[in-house]
């Protein structure tokens, strides 16, 4: 009876141990496979990281040019402004200077009481006559 006990007991012992091998063997595996994945995942991890980084820079760059382009238009902007009220001030200067000719002619001169008009030959100098 001690011996068929010691029989069954043995057989259990080895049961139990290859159920522990079994589960040691399944655990290394998933610990090899867990170190593969973190592996993975610290490489996809920093080049995130760096594209992060490259998208930063880039943005950074774009920005730095849409305020030079926007300087450079605000720029243009001002001189098209003071551009257009020079020429503004040229235009109603020249119109001053050149009104006498948009308005209509006047008949006689300006020392009205020598001139004539269309109808009247006034008191001006005395005409000339054929010469004979």
């Amino acid at each position: 009876a001690h011996r068929d006990w010691c029989i069954d007991e043995l057989n259990k012992n080895n049961r139990t141990m290859e159920a522990a091998y079994d589960e040691q063997q399944s655990l290394e595996a998933k610990i090899a496979d867990l170190e593969k994945d973190m592996e993975y995942l610290t490489k996809e991890i920093n080049a995130t990281t760096v594209a992060v980084a490259d998208m930063q820079e880039q943005m950074k760059r774009a920005s730095e040019t849409r305020e030079a382009e926007n300087a450079d238009f605000q720029q243009t902007v001002t001189d098209q402004r003071m551009t257009q009220m020079i020429l503004k001030k040229a235009h109603d200067r020249m119109s001053q200077v050149y009104a006498m000719l948009q308005e209509e002619p006047q008949v006689g001169a300006a020392h009205v009481a020598l001139s004539g008009n269309h109808t009247d030959p006034g008191n001006g100098p005395a005409r000339f006559t054929k010469y004979e």
